[in-house]
């Protein structure tokens, strides 16, 4: 799916949601938001919704578990380095990894490399298999 995170690494933005007044989201805190939840995130056209499964499985709900063509489906892997101002969630769809630091800005969600925005204004929902908005 080209939506994926892992393909979306040409530069959305400049520097204003990987840095102050957004806040980083580090250590412990990183793992919470994303384990057990879904990040809700469009580029372009594209649209993605990624399950973060306790454990590490990346699943894209797409349409849900019901739907005959396009079924939610395990698309990769995710992990958390927890490390301070160098923490990351790090992306494995079996073509080689990405990591990014992500950045709150009040509810909406940047995920950055190396201070250059990749993915702006997604949203965390809570559960998985529920799909986004």
């Amino acid at each position: 799916m080209a939506g994926v995170l892992a393909l979306a690494c040409a530069a959305e933005g400049a520097f204003a949601a990987c840095n102050t007044p957004a806040t980083q989201v580090t250590d412990a805190a990183l793992t919470t938001l994303l384990s057990g939840n879904t990040v809700c995130a469009a580029r372009g056209g594209d649209r993605w919704q990624e399950e973060h499964q306790a454990g590490g499985a990346l699943w894209d709900y797409k349409l849900g578990d019901a739907d005959p063509v396009d079924p939610r489906t395990q698309v990769g892997t995710w992990s958390v380095t927890e490390a301070g101002t160098a923490s990351v969630v790090t992306y494995d769809y079996g073509t080689g990894s990405q990591s990014y630091e992500i950045w709150d800005d009040g509810g909406s969600y940047s995920f950055c490399q190396a201070g250059v925005v990749n993915v702006d204004n997604a949203t965390v929902v809570s559960g998985i298999n529920v799909g986004c908005p």
